[in-house]
């Protein structure tokens, strides 16, 4: 059975997630402290075969490159955040002014209605961009990480390079749309419910109306 592991990571409060069913687990977002996601790796007894980025942003991908120098894990990422994964300024790491850039490179490409099977976990991934261009939500089982598209309340900013405000509209509106409900873990804040983000959050109502 599927189970999720939460951890808070870096300056940001960016949530990591470790994504586990018996001893196979992916990391979605690593966003800092590797030794911390590292040490909960092992105490959960677990072996991290992929990480999973949501976007490029730099509080979501500067563990990257420690976890996988220990675990030999394969990253994969929306090919639209490659040159974002290379670059200090459209990670947004040089307009912070703080700390030095470490390129990643992605292993693989995820790509809008692809899947991986990860031992008995099914993921499957939907392009969601207006945070950024190559903006992924990914899903499993009645679960959905949605990085920094949606979050309780209300939606990720669009004012970075590669954001686009009518993109995050049509993105929400594709969730809201989606059948059924998805327990949501975001990349920052408390995780929540689609089905109440359809009723409560103000953004999911205007990207309906639009």
């Amino acid at each position: 059975m599927m189970e999720v592991k939460t951890i808070p990571v870096g300056n940001l409060g960016t949530n990591c997630y470790i994504v586990f069913s018996g001893k196979n687990a992916v990391v979605i977002d690593p966003g800092d402290d590797a030794k911390v996601i590292l040490k909960e790796t092992e105490a959960l007894g677990v072996q991290v075969s992929y990480i999973f980025l949501t976007h490029g942003h730099f509080d979501h991908i500067l563990a990257v490159n420690e976890l996988t120098n220990a675990t030999n894990a394969k990253v994969a990422a929306g090919a639209l955040e490659y040159e974002r994964l290379s670059s200090a300024y459209l990670s947004g790491l040089s307009l912070m002014g703080v700390g030095e850039f470490d390129p990643i490179t992605a292993d693989m490409e995820i790509s809008d209605g692809g899947f991986l099977d990860v031992g008995d976990m099914h993921f499957e991934f939907l392009h969601t961009p207006g945070h950024t261009e190559g903006s992924f939500c990914i899903f499993c089982d009645d679960v959905m990480f949605s990085g920094d598209t949606l979050f309780a309340g209300t939606c990720g900013r669009c004012d970075l390079p590669g954001g686009d405000i009518s993109e995050m509209f049509a993105s929400l509106k594709k969730l809201y749309l989606l059948p059924g409900d998805f327990k949501v873990y975001p990349g920052h804040g408390e995780s929540t419910l689609l089905s109440e983000e359809r009723i409560f959050n103000p953004y999911m109502a205007e990207a309906m109306r639009r």
